[in-house]
């Protein structure tokens, strides 16, 4: 039986972060029909210092990876973990925009605009399918604010079956979509669609 604990990702060390890279290594590698070097360069695995640094304050990224005029706060990781092991993590922000600090901070201190970003969820290919995910999640929603309306950004023609359709099912529907670079700067721009739902309380509600 696995258990899932949250985190500030402060409090993880260096080595258990990489522990985590790995694991997103291998989920992606069994569900993208990708070469290695592509997953190697979205998850940025031969710099494993930057991977850390990107998880401990998200807005190192801001006007690079992740748009201008964004800010990061309250960043939490819920790892799942089997005989000690790591085996499956996910991670969350609050995320608000605006075009100054003063702007942005006092989106902060509503749920209006004070989104919850989930970034990503990966699990060990052994253990995928065995509602693992779906615990992670549910993590990382209670410790949300209730009325927070929630985020995700997925990549539909990478995996056109699977998470797209999981995430309107929970309540998400698509806000917007853009052409990004994800596996390398030499790599062809996918399909990024931007997800929404109402509020964690309802995604938690979704979720049974």
């Amino acid at each position: 039986m696995a258990e899932v604990k949250l985190y500030r990702p402060e409090e993880l060390e260096h080595d258990e972060w990489r522990q985590l890279q790995s694991i997103e290594r291998d989920a992606f590698v069994s569900t993208l029909d990708r070469t290695q070097a592509e997953i190697d360069a979205l998850i940025e695995w031969d710099d494993p210092a930057h991977f850390t640094a990107s998880h401990v304050d998200p807005n190192t990224e801001v006007g690079k990876r992740y748009n201008a005029n964004q800010s990061y706060s309250h960043s939490r990781v819920a790892v799942a973990t089997k005989n000690r092991e790591p085996i499956g993590f996910a991670y969350s922000a609050h995320n608000v925009s605006g075009g100054s600090e003063q702007n942005r901070l006092v989106k902060r201190l509503t749920v209006v605009k004070n989104y919850l970003w989930l970034r990503e969820v990966a699990v060990k290919p052994e253990h995928q399918r065995q509602g693992l995910a779906r615990e992670l999640g549910r993590t990382l929603l209670k410790d949300a604010i209730g009325l927070q309306p929630v985020a995700a950004y997925v990549w539909p023609d990478e995996d056109p079956d699977f998470l797209q359709g999981t995430l309107e099912r929970l309540g998400f529907s698509p806000t917007g979509e853009q052409q990004v670079k994800v596996f390398g700067e030499n790599s062809e721009p996918i399909r990024q669609v931007r997800m929404q739902a109402p509020s964690a309380r309802a995604v938690l509600r979704n979720l049974g």
